[in-house]
């Protein structure tokens, strides 16, 4: 645990990043239940969408609170799953759109602020900031 005191304190680009991944993950499970209930036929298994729904929303729910304890790998291996995410999402923008409208938008805006998360990330406080913290924790082990 990190102690108190100015120079633990979060930047705000920390909190502002934090703040905007939750919302991501809170879009996200919209989108899915528009998705889930906009679909016909139904999926072949919902109990399988479901869980890996899950497990992903509980993977990036995961990374944004290690991020939040200032651990560095947790931002850079949400950056990879954003820059894998970028890559097959020109490919699955349009059945997307055409399974449905309100869906696409919504990963689209979700996509956006997730790249705004990771340059808040990445900024220059935060970084400062992760290095401190990880200065600090090495010199206590």
């Amino acid at each position: 645990m990190l102690p108190e005191g100015p120079l633990f304190h979060k930047p705000s680009s920390i909190i502002a990043a934090m703040n905007i991944l939750y919302a991501t993950l809170f879009l996200e499970i919209i989108n899915w239940a528009i998705g889930r209930w906009g679909t016909y036929p139904p999926p072949s298994s919902p109990i399988e969408e479901a869980v890996v729904a899950l497990v992903m929303l509980g993977i990036i729910f995961s990374l944004i609170k290690l991020i939040g304890l200032g651990k560095k790998w947790a931002r850079v291996v949400l950056l990879v799953l954003l820059v894998l995410d970028i890559l097959i999402f020109p490919a699955a923008l349009g059945p997307i759109f055409k399974f449905n409208l309100l869906v696409g938008v919504l990963t689209i805006f979700q996509a956006l602020l997730q790249v705004v998360a990771l340059v808040f990330l990445f900024s220059k406080a935060s970084t400062q900031w992760f290095n401190h913290v990880h200065s600090f924790t090495e010199n206590e082990a």
